[in-house]
């Protein structure tokens, strides 16, 4: 046999060894300065006959990885593939179970009403010749973006005659309106006549952080207009330290609410997304959420099931409390869904305390056989012992 035919016959050889015995993922999804986990470190180590790995460190940084280089030989002598990839820790969860403040920004300024304008010529009312409606999200005048009340002041000193053109979101429609200020002689400035409020705020329980990220998420429910009832659509907010000031117990028909405040100088994490699982964003300190805590297993829409349960709240503003409560029901859920699953609490002593689930208490972690599975979010407001929870899958999505 000629030698370029003996060297073909090797290279098939080796070839057909390396695709039947070298790992498979190893050549299609790991490449160099990849970042993996340890479990995926562990299953690129190969050990047989055909086919050795050596797996050795580097270096350690300081950007919570490592760096490895992976080296494969065939039959212990030809070097076939070198891979070197960042290996970092598994990202860490912590139950919430604290209630915390919200305020949120919206993408514009909200329309709660208007007021009348003293003019030379008497009074005036623009906003009810406007078409614009208690709700409505001012989004732009005159093409410029509006953020908050002083953008609006600012087109203001600029103006002299003529309609403004409006831009607004109306229940999710984007809509143009027109509005011809009035010049106010009590100010002498001109003024749209609009009441309006630029942020939402809310009391509600954490659920979750991930202090790999520092994510948090919390409620498992939007934030909505109190004016609209629909879910606010965010620039930006802040989340707050809260303390409870009281509680309004829950009753058949009517439901019952944690009072609680906050003060805005304390800010401890941003927000960056209200939807209808929840609000979420980062915390600036992972440790003033977690410092006595241990991180917690997550388990989600497979692990959960009809029994026995916990659910972390906190009903004084200081410490988190565990109370017994018995999963009814789990729905099969291929895609989000706020109601994954029907919760009664059986806990008394929260039952004497609160009559059940209340409003504040959405958010609140659910325990089932040590993992994190979910989180409350509503209440049934004909029986208060009983309520809706998500799955903890959907959340983390977010």
């Amino acid at each position: 046999m000629k030698l370029k035919s003996k060297i073909m016959l090797i290279v098939i050889f080796l070839f057909f060894c390396t695709s039947i015995f070298f790992p498979y993922n190893s050549f299609i999804n790991f490449e160099d300065e990849m970042f993996i986990t340890y479990d995926e470190l562990d299953d690129l180590n190969y050990n047989s006959v055909f086919l050795t790995s050596n797996i050795a460190r580097v270096s350690a940084n300081d950007d919570d990885f490592d760096e490895y280089v992976i080296n494969y030989k065939l039959f212990n002598l030809f070097n076939i593939k070198k891979l070197k990839v960042n290996v970092i820790e598994p990202d860490r969860y912590f139950a919430g179970g604290e209630t915390v403040g919200f305020s949120l920004q919206s993408k514009g300024v909200i329309l709660v009403g208007g007021n009348y304008i003293l003019t030379n010529n008497g009074i005036e009312k623009p906003f009810e010749n406007s078409g614009l409606r208690s709700g409505d999200i001012l989004t732009h005048i005159n093409d410029i973006e509006i953020s908050n009340v002083g953008d609006i002041a600012e087109i203001l000193k600029g103006y002299s005659i003529g309609e403004l053109d409006l831009r607004i979101n109306r229940n999710g429609e984007i809509l143009s309106k027109k509005i011809t200020p009035s010049y106010d002689r009590l100010t002498d400035s001109y003024k749209l006549g609009l009441w309006i409020k630029e942020d939402a705020v809310g009391i509600g329980t954490l659920t979750f952080i991930n202090a790999t990220t520092k994510r948090f998420g919390s409620l498992g429910h939007s934030i909505n207009d109190s004016e609209t009832n629909e879910c606010i659509e965010v620039s930006g907010g802040n989340i707050y330290k809260s303390k409870i000031m009281g509680i309004n117990k829950g009753k058949s028909g009517k439901a019952g609410e944690l009072i609680g405040t906050f003060n805005r100088q304390n800010v401890t994490g941003s927000v960056d997304k209200n939807c209808e699982y929840g609000v979420y964003g980062f915390v600036d300190d992972v440790e003033v959420y977690t410092s006595d805590k241990t991180s917690v297993e997550i388990g989600g829409r497979l692990s959960a099931k009809p029994g026995k349960a916990q659910i972390y709240s906190c009903l004084d503003g200081e410490n988190i409390e565990t109370f017994d409560i018995e999963i009814i029901k789990t729905n099969f859920q291929s895609s989000c869904n706020e109601k994954s699953m029907v919760i009664r609490v059986i806990d008394e002593e929260l039952i004497e305390r609160t009559g059940g689930i209340v409003q504040g208490m959405s958010g609140s972690p659910i325990i089932q056989d040590g993992k994190l599975i979910g989180a409350v979010t509503h209440v049934f407001v004909n029986d208060p012992t009983k309520g809706f929870g998500i799955y903890i899958d959907w959340m983390l999505e977010q």
